[in-house]
């Protein structure tokens, strides 16, 4: 059986969805079967989700290669975007405002 090599981001995005319905999942059964009101169950849940999300896409603000999750710091930027040493994919980098008005 052919197994399909999944990359960094898509990782990423399927830690944070397992989260947010891990999350969703338990605050349903905990309304559900106690006699907590839904309200103080709904915002411990969303701080949880913030949290979480938060803690998950920390390391996106760093620039890294999308397939591996390689560090990108000290390659060049080119035309295209930087080729990743480690996998060889071509990153298209994110610019800053001020990047992009000096391009």
């Amino acid at each position: 059986m052919l197994q399909k090599s999944r990359s960094w981001l898509q990782g990423i995005r399927l830690k944070a969805l397992a989260v947010v319905m891990a999350t969703v999942l338990a605050a349903i059964g905990i309304i559900a079967w106690s006699t907590i009101p839904a309200w103080p169950v709904i915002g411990v849940g969303v701080a949880i989700v913030a949290v979480a999300l938060n803690h998950v896409a920390v390391r996106l603000h760093e620039p890294m290669c999308w397939s591996c999750g390689g560090s990108m710091k000290s390659q060049p930027i080119g035309q295209h975007g930087s080729i990743c040493p480690a996998c060889g994919a071509v990153n298209q980098p994110l610019l800053t405002s001020e990047e992009i008005r000096n391009t």
